[in-house]
């Protein structure tokens, strides 16, 4: 969950703005690091627009792949 942290905060400009759009304060995300309740992932989750599982789980979004089902962009 700390990767995804640090990668959806990087997309924000900082975890400062991160917590900002979760709405929580940075002490919040700082409890990350402690590991963190589960009502956090789910803001976290939300804000890099990804699954809860994906957040959990640690796995690397693919660029260009669907959020939901993972499945890459192109024609069907």
């Amino acid at each position: 969950m700390r990767a995804a942290e640090r990668n959806i905060a990087r997309a924000y400009g900082g975890r400062d703005v991160l917590a900002a759009v979760m709405g929580v304060s940075k002490d919040a995300l700082n409890n990350i690091r402690r590991g963190s309740s589960y009502a956090v992932a789910v803001l976290l989750a939300r804000a890099g627009g990804i699954p809860v599982e994906q957040v959990l789980s640690g796995k690397p979004h693919v660029a260009g792949a669907c959020a939901l089902c993972g499945r890459k962009g192109g024609a069907s």
